[in-house]
């Protein structure tokens, strides 16, 4: 990916993947607050170049994805039923929240709840992902702390 290196005056020096440098000008930018170590995606049409902010999402193989803010994005099928179910006894589904101190808690210590620990985060999770605000689209998403939002 392409990141911008420096800034002069009406002139930006971005760098390629290809090690090559590319200077083009301010207007040629298609994004407000220009800052160097941006990362962009550049094209060329014709003579001029037109350049983009590269999105600061994340993904992890398609399990989920980490947007701009920060927020976790799952599949609400795979988090509730692989996550929660089959392998929230293990603490999985509070390591897909981004919650690791409380995800090996769970591995630690969840066997001493007899179960209900697991079977409690289970219901939520249902009841989370399946009803209210999340009934109607195919994502979970949890804030930067782990917590259910919408």
């Amino acid at each position: 990916m392409a990141e911008i290196l420096k800034i002069d005056g009406k002139n930006v020096k971005i760098g390629d993947d290809d090690g090559k440098v590319v200077t083009v000008p301010l207007s040629d930018i298609n994004y407000d607050d220009v800052k160097e170590g941006d990362k962009v995606k550049i094209y060329k049409d014709d003579k001029k170049y037109i350049v983009t902010k590269a999105s600061n999402t994340a993904s992890m193989d398609g399990i989920f994805e980490i947007d701009e803010k920060g927020y976790r994005k799952i599949n609400k099928h795979l988090f509730v039923w692989v996550g929660t179910f089959l392998v929230g006894g293990f603490g999985v589904d509070r390591f897909l929240r981004g919650q690791i101190s409380v995800g090996v808690c769970k591995l630690l210590f969840g066997w001493l709840t007899l179960g209900i620990w697991p079977l409690v985060d289970w219901i939520i999770a249902l009841s989370k992902a399946y009803g209210g605000p999340y009934s109607n689209v195919e994502e979970v998403t949890f804030d930067e702390m782990g917590n259910y939002t919408k």
